[in-house]
């Protein structure tokens, strides 16, 4: 279920804490993109005071639903020169249902934590991801039970959007067509991957329909935000579990038409070099909690 348990989350949360001998009693956290809502807009160049101004005065046009069920923020993205030479500031709205914003305010007080802040999952990939991307890409972040796309440039979000096609169905679409449990279905899809076989098929005529799927979805988004912006997306990066995916890397840089690359979001920081085959592997499922943790080293 794509629906967040309190009781379960809370459970979960708490033994990692346990096991962590976490000692900040602090926290950030993302909320995936299917539960809230954003929006990039473009106006005139203003000052930050005028902007906030239109920004509370225009803000019911651009979210869908009335503006006493959500909690709204916005944050200034960048600039553009348009055709005809005026200066535009790009702004991303984002909205999220009060409802949301309560259960999390809830799973945190349960394990004695203070939760800080809240944000979209795009918003931390782009802080882990995009901070030397002059040039904007997209981020394909390959979740369980559905891919989120993020179109990001100077560690900004600019552009998104999700489908439900991801991880799970992939694994799905193999336990039926090899007529196998979903378990090992995981198994045989962890272990081998786009270049493997499974009993007399081979995984990758299975596999490779879903990840189309989704590189469809991608230039569907990418298209958009071309057409819109006039900003051309240059590269790809696949974060997410499902990134993880043996040859899935070269299977977007043969098909998708844009150079890809797993997500190194750890690049940043200093770490041990006997840590690096580590850090390449738990670097893509991670982005967008390594983007939480740098929110306020970016403030």
């Amino acid at each position: 279920s794509l629906k967040l348990s309190e009781k379960t989350a809370a459970a979960y949360l708490k033994i990692l804490l346990d096991r962590g001998n976490f000692v900040s009693r602090t926290a950030v956290a993302s909320i995936p993109a299917f539960l809230a809502f954003s929006t990039l807009i473009e106006v005139p160049a203003m000052s930050e005071g005028e902007l906030k101004k239109f920004i509370e005065l225009q803000a019911k046009q651009y979210v869908p639903l009335p503006l006493e069920l959500v909690s709204l923020d916005w944050m200034k993205v960048g600039e553009r020169r348009s055709e005809d030479g005026s200066e535009k500031n790009q702004v991303i709205i984002v909205s999220i249902p009060n409802e949301v914003v309560e259960l999390y305010k809830k799973i945190f007080r349960a394990v004695d934590l203070k939760l800080a802040a809240l944000e979209i999952e795009g918003i931390s990939a782009a802080r882990s991801l995009g901070p030397d991307k002059k040039e904007a890409a997209i981020v394909i972040d390959i979740g369980s039970r559905s891919t989120s796309f993020s179109i990001v440039q100077n560690g900004f979000l600019k552009f998104s959007g999700q489908t439900d096609f991801a991880g799970a169905s992939i694994t799905h679409t193999i336990a039926t067509g090899l007529n196998i449990s979903e378990k090992r279905a995981e198994d045989l899809k962890r272990e081998r991957g786009l270049l493997g076989f499974g009993g007399e098929h081979e995984l990758s005529t299975l596999i490779e329909p879903i990840l189309d799927v989704i590189m469809s979805e991608a230039r569907r988004i990418i298209s958009a935000f071309q057409a819109n912006y006039r900003t051309e997306v240059k590269s790809a990066i696949l974060s997410g579990g499902g990134a993880n995916l043996i040859g899935i890397e070269g299977y977007f840089n043969k098909k998708f038409g844009l150079p890809a690359s797993l997500a190194a979001p750890a690049r940043s920081f200093v770490y041990p070099p006997q840590l690096e085959s580590v850090v390449k592997d738990i670097g893509p499922p991670l982005a967008v909690a390594i983007g939480l943790s740098m929110k306020n080293m970016s403030a």
